[in-house]
């Protein structure tokens, strides 16, 4: 009878825990489909670009507008969550009367028709996000005699970029063109094999941050580039002094950075290149 009573127990004992190991097994499935979920869940980011040229002379008119007056109606629309951020760059290289754009305006948004549909400051915002006696007429009127717009395009964020890091006051934009049918090979060749030494780099001290883009909006067959890739730094010296080589040696399994150089030549080639410099901003790290 004791035995009958102890091998019941032994039972009960291992059906607990046979119980308790399916639970566990169904709350390890349930919190990978919650990550699956929330990863298919990724809204897309676009970024949208206006790139302007001034009238001589109107650099300090033009800047002070921006700050005193875009800058709110910017970040009423943060507020209402219509834009991830925004930032106002002047461009520093190139530089001089020829050059076709001297300042810069990029709004990151998840939605994709308002940066459509919304080139310019809507009427409604800036009557709800602007108090004073300029009214929306004469505030338009002052960038008017200020810039004219020389080129609007929209990118789509491909990788890099941590949203949580402090905006850098410098950025090197590189425009790249993939070569004909290597369109893919080119975002293999920066995703998975320079963002790595970009990450390396960061950890050096020769860069911020990273990210790169590519051309949705206007659509050209022969454009001049179809991505951009974007190197966020404190000082311009990082430019001269990347320390690729020094990432390179600290990587494991790392390749020869010779090989590595003349295989991205093969998949695409650089354009040319911006330098900017930080004005003004609006994220989540400056902005309630």
């Amino acid at each position: 009878m004791r035995k009958k009573h102890h091998q019941f127990l032994c039972y009960l004992s291992n059906g607990r825990k046979q119980i308790m190991r399916l639970f566990l097994l169904l709350l390890a499935i349930s919190v990978s489909c919650q990550q699956i979920l929330a990863q298919s869940a990724k809204l897309p980011v676009y970024a949208a670009i206006n790139y302007y040229k001034l009238k001589p002379g109107k650099e300090e008119t033009y800047t002070s507008l921006v700050k005193s007056t875009t800058h709110k109606v910017l970040e009423y629309q943060f507020k209402q969550k219509s834009i991830i951020g925004w930032y106002f760059y002047e461009v520093l290289i190139p530089d001089g009367e020829q050059t076709p754009y001297n300042f810069v305006s990029v709004i990151i948004s998840n939605n994709f028709s308002d940066l459509v549909d919304n080139p310019v400051i809507p009427k409604d915002m800036y009557a709800k996000a602007v108090s004073g006696p300029t009214s929306y007429q004469q505030f338009m009127t002052q960038l008017l005699d200020c810039r004219t717009l020389a080129k609007r395009e929209i990118y789509l964020h491909r990788a890099g970029i941590d949203a949580k890091k402090a905006i850098s006051p410098y950025v090197e934009i590189d425009y790249m063109k993939p070569n004909p049918g290597r369109t893919a090979d080119y975002v293999k060749m920066e995703t998975e094999v320079y963002y790595p030494i970009h990450q390396e780099r960061m950890k050096l001290g020769a860069l911020n941050d990273w990210g790169l883009y590519e051309k949705l909006l206007p659509y050209e067959f022969n454009a001049e580039s179809d991505f951009f890739t974007a190197n966020f730094f404190d000082n311009p010296r990082s430019i001269i002094d990347s320390k690729y080589e020094e990432a390179f040696n600290s990587m494991p399994n790392n390749i020869d950075f010779i090989r590595l150089s003349g295989q991205a030549d093969q998949t695409r080639k650089m354009v040319r290149s911006d330098l900017w410099k930080l004005v003004d901003y609006i994220d989540q790290n400056n902005t309630k």
